[in-house]
């Protein structure tokens, strides 16, 4: 709609910025914009290479989640090996055993190339500013370690959910209300592969984004995991600034696609599926679970990664096109502010 400009005069201008609240202009402009971006690299492994890839936020900010997309074995999407090779495809030729966020700004990924063959690899970080866009004052974003769990398991065993390991049916997370952010694993020694890192718990996925649920499958013996994170809390810290010392909300939402009825054939087994935020909103953490009752030994989609566009999130997978996929989508704003 249109609206039409009209002359005033001095008098009935001033009459009518009288007649508002004197902190309402400077309520709205107190609204803050957060700095939400991303970092990425390419990788090309060599055959039977195994490599440790870092990437950082600028500065002190902080590393949202972390992630990595297989691209290609070989000259073609998905070979076969060589004869002499066990053969593997696309799914098993490349394994990621570490995708973790080591410091506030930063996450370390260990990915090995068990072919013959060259591997493309790419890898993302997304980040959130440590304090919100510059303006008349700025404040920082509050960002804490919840405890970390390590995992051995038990003979026999082949696959698991980390909030239903025998012994320990926790749920790893943060206090209620905030965010679960930069989930995190690494496999310490044995042989693992990651079939599922989402918000929620085991049969309550996406319920409670302040909780989150890593699963795998393991190579029965002793194989042992460390998983974790880190937790944004839902309110910025205090500051000084119009109208007086105060703190602002952070919005967020989920949105999450089970078993998507369109999901993108990309050709050679791979599948595509893509989830995507409001026009206000970035796509800051990502999670997905591909378990298709399956095992070590026998399971048909294997989890090839994930990639930031930044408002949308595209997740592959090989050998089917199910699995459950799951946004965390972050508004650019914060609210007006109130005070603790």
């Amino acid at each position: 709609m249109r609206v039409k400009a009209r002359l005033v005069t001095g008098a009935a201008v001033a009459l009518s910025l009288a007649a508002l609240p004197a902190s309402a202009s400077a309520v709205t402009a107190t609204k803050h914009h957060l700095d939400m971006y991303k970092a990425e690299k390419h990788l090309t492994l060599g055959e039977m290479d195994t490599q440790t890839v870092t990437l950082s936020c600028n500065g002190s900010d902080i590393a949202a989640d972390g992630m990595w997309r297989v691209d290609e074995v070989g000259p073609y999407n998905a070979q076969l090996a060589d004869p002499d090779e066990t053969p593997w495809h696309l799914g098993t030729g490349v394994r990621v055993t570490q995708s973790e966020s080591t410091s506030i700004s930063t996450y370390t990924f260990k990915i090995e190339n068990r072919t013959s063959e060259n591997a493309q690899v790419k890898f993302w970080v997304t980040c959130i500013g440590e304090q919100t866009a510059a303006d008349t004052h700025r404040h920082k974003l509050d960002v804490y370690t919840p405890t970390w769990h390590t995992f051995t398991n038990g003979a026999g065993s082949n696959e698991f959910y980390t909030t239903q390991w025998p012994g320990d049916g926790s749920a790893y997370g943060c206090n209620p209300g905030d965010l679960f952010i930069a989930p995190s694993w690494r496999v310490n020694s044995g042989d693992a592969e990651s079939f599922a890192s989402y918000p929620g718990t085991v049969g309550s996925p996406g319920t409670d984004l302040s909780n989150w649920t890593f699963g795998f499958y393991v190579q029965p013996g002793a194989v042992d995991i460390t998983v974790g994170g880190r937790c944004l809390k839902r309110s910025t810290l205090e500051v000084n600034g119009f109208p007086k010392k105060h703190l602002h909300k952070l919005y967020w939402n989920l949105k999450t696609t089970e078993d998507p009825s369109a999901p993108f054939n990309k050709g050679n087994g791979v599948w595509e599926h893509q989830i995507s935020c409001a026009q206000d909103q970035k796509g800051l953490v990502g999670g997905y679970d591909v378990r298709n009752g399956g095992s070590w030994f026998s399971h048909s989609q294997y989890w090839l990664g994930m990639d930031p566009r930044i408002k949308a999130r595209a997740f592959k997978v090989y050998g089917g096109s199910g699995g459950n996929y799951y946004v965390v989508c972050v508004n650019d704003r914060t609210s007006r502010p109130f005070f603790g």
